[in-house]
């Protein structure tokens, strides 16, 4: 970190506004992981009329960004993973300002296990690779083997995320050396994918088998977020119910496809309820 620069740009940044300052320097070549600049500010400040502000200055032949985050959308952005890199700028950067312990109590409620957070996390992520698995799978069986092999590729990303996430950890984007020390078995399918000589559909099919084994033995324990919400009440829930929920605001998942394959596996019971338009299908907790 370049002592003087940080010194002088301190001095100037802070002011009543500031909540939290972080500095990113990667150590191991991954300039990628801030686009390519040698450094990166994260300045989160409270009640900006702009989400984010970006200014890119060279101090000393450095290449440094320094972002501008409103606090709110920065909170929004911690607890729904949407933005893989800004976690990991929150949680591994140093940080060099901290007014009222905002960015501590942020980091402490994020490895809190269990947490919301982290329950939420893996309902969203399974059903993430749920998509993808069963994309590769129709793929398959309409013959479509570059998509069933694109698909399968992303479920089992989606997969290795959801092992990290489990172990308590945060996927970053070197989640294949993550994985590999975390659950080899995940990192030995993906080895199986795209080194091995068999033909490109035996491997695909291997791989389904797997899956078809984890979506079955993993479905109640990774969905057990939503489970618990819909166990806040005895009367069934409507799907528009559910979207709306505060606890899924602003998270985009596949919903819709993870009720109805609890529902298939007797997980979830299915409520018909007459209305103005018919008959609808609202989910219930066995």
């Amino acid at each position: 970190m370049d002592e003087e620069f940080s010194v002088v740009f301190l001095h100037n940044i802070i002011d009543d506004t500031v909540e939290s300052v972080i500095h990113i320097k990667p150590t191991n070549g991954q300039s990628t992981l801030i686009d390519g600049f040698d450094e990166l500010y994260l300045v989160i400040v409270k009640e900006r009329s702009e989400k984010i502000k970006i200014k890119n200055i060279l101090h000393n032949s450095s290449n440094i960004q320094i972002r501008w985050v409103d606090q709110l959308y920065f909170t929004h952005i911690i607890e729904n993973r949407f933005h893989r890199r800004f976690v990991q700028w929150a949680l591994q950067g140093k940080v060099l300002y901290d007014k009222k312990h905002y960015m501590k109590q942020v980091r402490d409620r994020f490895f809190t296990y269990p947490s919301t957070f982290h329950s939420r996390t893996i309902c969203v992520e399974f059903t993430r690779f749920l998509r993808h698995y069963l994309e590769a799978k129709e793929y398959v069986s309409q013959e479509q083997i570059l998509d069933a092999y694109n698909s399968m590729f992303c479920a089992l990303h989606h997969w290795a995320r959801l092992a990290v996430i489990e172990a308590g950890e945060v996927p970053e984007t070197v989640v294949w050396q993550q994985v590999s020390q975390i659950d080899y078995s995940i990192f030995k399918l993906y080895e199986e994918l795209i080194t091995t000589n068999d033909p490109l559909v035996k491997r695909i099919e291997l791989l389904l088998l797997a899956s078809e084994f984890s979506v079955i033995s993993k479905m109640g324990e990774c969905s057990a977020f939503l489970l618990n919400i819909m166990r806040e009440r005895k009367e069934p829930w409507s799907v528009d119910e559910l979207l709306h929920h505060p606890e899924f605001y602003g998270v985009q998942f596949d919903l819709i496809l993870l009720l109805e394959k609890l529902s298939k596996r007797s997980l979830l019971k299915e409520v018909l309820v007459e209305n103005e338009y018919g008959i609808e299908k609202k989910y219930t907790v066995e």
